[in-house]
């Protein structure tokens, strides 16, 4: 099934949500109020033209049959921030976009005017089409210093990305009390990101649910194993599930 088609037809029902993934870091949730938020999807190759990085998954929606109603980057790396796709995906006037600071002014670069436009700081929500928003704290580095997690409420659903981190555990007790049902890890451990051990302590202390692992295994740069991180999971965190999601497939939660 075309997978847009796919996210269109999907019945969402009462304090239900559907989560998406795209590959990567790359997730769309559909809510039963038909709004569709996108979190840091990489639609295109652009990753090839910009650093040389060989896209090894497949591309499973085009930038112009996305159509968001919200769309996020958590920072401006081409595998988050998809040059290629997202003066496609603009194209759609119901669209609004959502990062921090740096991603805020890729986004005006890229002609998107500022009305469509929000940032998301540290520490403060935004509500928008009755979904709450709130940046959170990211360590990705000197590659990307503003980068953020994202901490969404949506439905009644708490759902923790982590984005590009390492391991910070001091910084990330805001996080703890906020009391995520799901955590969307970036797994691959590598370029300053949480391996699976790391990662599985991260599960550990925010005490989620479900853990969905991402982020690898799109470019062969990148590594990951998320069968490692299932092992550290239940090690760590025993009565957390591990979801495994194949590109395309949607998760009902709950």
């Amino acid at each position: 099934m075309d997978l847009s088609f796919k996210i269109m037809t999907s019945n969402i029902k009462q304090n239900e949500i559907g989560i998406f993934w795209l590959g990567q870091a790359g997730f769309l949730i559909k809510d039963p109020d038909h709004n569709i938020i996108a979190v840091d999807p990489y639609l295109t190759d652009c990753g090839e033209r910009i650093r040389g990085f060989k896209r090894l998954s497949p591309k499973l929606i085009s930038p112009g049959d996305l159509e968001p109603d919200i769309y996020i980057t958590t920072h401006t790396h081409f595998d988050h921030f998809d040059y290629d796709a997202i003066p496609i995906v603009s194209a759609s006037p119901k669209t609004n976009f959502f990062g921090p600071k740096s991603c805020v002014e890729e986004y005006l670069k890229l002609g998107i005017s500022k009305n469509r436009i929000f940032h998301l700081e540290l520490g403060k929500e935004v509500v928008k089409n009755n979904v709450l928003l709130k940046a959170v704290h990211a360590d990705h580095g000197e590659m990307a210093p503003d980068a953020i997690g994202l901490f969404i409420n949506i439905s009644n659903i708490k759902i923790y990305f982590t984005g590009d981190t390492a391991y910070s555990p001091e910084e990330m007790k805001e996080i703890v009390d906020l009391e995520p049902d799901i955590i969307v890890a970036s797994i691959n451990g590598v370029f300053g990101n949480l391996d699976p051990e790391n990662g599985a302590k991260l599960v550990r202390d925010v005490k989620a649910k479900v853990a969905i692992p991402c982020h690898f295994w799109t470019f062969k740069e990148h590594y990951g194993n998320p069968q490692l991180f299932e092992d550290n999971v239940k090690k760590f965190a025993p009565n957390c599930m591990v979801k495994f999601m194949f590109p395309g497939e949607m998760y009902r939660y709950p």
